[in-house]
This record gives structure tokens, sequence and C-alpha cells, in this order.
């Protein structure tokens, strides 16, 4: 697995998120305390800087199972706009927080659809900093 990377302005936008009684009230706390942990420990890079094969907050990408017999499209969103979209995921929900700061080509585990076995990261069909939207 690679080394994840966050946009400096993701990391501070879910540390504030992670703070927030709505996400303490909602959210399981071993989900929120592994995804503080991965604020704590991931690198940053500001959002020019930010390689165009990372996973960042309102990207979109395609999942390809191990089989390669299913594929979806997730958009990683902040929990309030997960109803905006029908292949929204919420950057609090598993799936969301795995795929934050991941390459393309990562392989990731989807708690939900563990009965497919492990995901590939195929594609990123949409990143906000490769299409010049850094206000997203």
């Amino acid at each position: 697995m690679t080394t994840r990377l966050f946009t400096e302005e993701d990391r501070y936008r879910l540390g504030h998120l992670l703070l927030s009684e709505d996400a303490r009230s909602a959210v399981p706390w071993h989900y929120l305390d592994e995804l503080e942990w991965q604020l704590e420990t991931t690198r940053t890079a500001e959002q020019s800087a930010i390689p165009d094969d990372i996973v960042t907050m309102n990207s979109t990408v395609r999942l390809v199972s191990s089989d390669g017999m299913q594929e979806v499209l997730r958009t990683v969103v902040y929990p309030e706009y997960v109803e905006l979209t029908d292949m929204a995921v919420s950057v609090l929900e598993p799936l969301g927080s795995n795929l934050l700061g991941r390459r393309v080509g990562d392989i990731i585990e989807w708690e939900e659809r563990v009965d497919e076995g492990p995901w590939h990261v195929a594609e990123l069909v949409f990143q906000p900093e490769r299409a010049g939207k850094f206000a997203l």
C-alpha cells in the first residue's frame, strides 16, 4: 500500500469536522478515531501541488472488485452533501475515509462489500484540484 497524501485544506476542514458535535453524535467513535489518526500521520501538500492521481475531497473514483466483475463510481463528500447524488459516500463512512488520500492503483477494503474482496482504485474520474476547482 502506498503512503497517503491529503491536501492541507482537506486536513484543516476534516479536523474541524471531527471536532463537531454532529460528527461525534452520528458516527461510531472508532471510525472517527481512525480518520483522526490518518489526519495526524498523513503527509500533506498544497492544493495546487497535489498529484492528479490522489483522491481528495469531492473526487469521483471508479472502483473495480478484485474479480473484475463489479465496478462502481463513488464521490467522497462531506456528510451534509451525501444526499445530493446517488454515488456519494461520506468521508465519515468507512469507505469514504478509506478512499481519501489514496492513489490510483491502490487496493482498498470495503467493509460493506467484503464478499467481493478488496477493491482496486481503477481511475480518478474527477479531482477538483486537477480541474482547477480549489473552492469545492
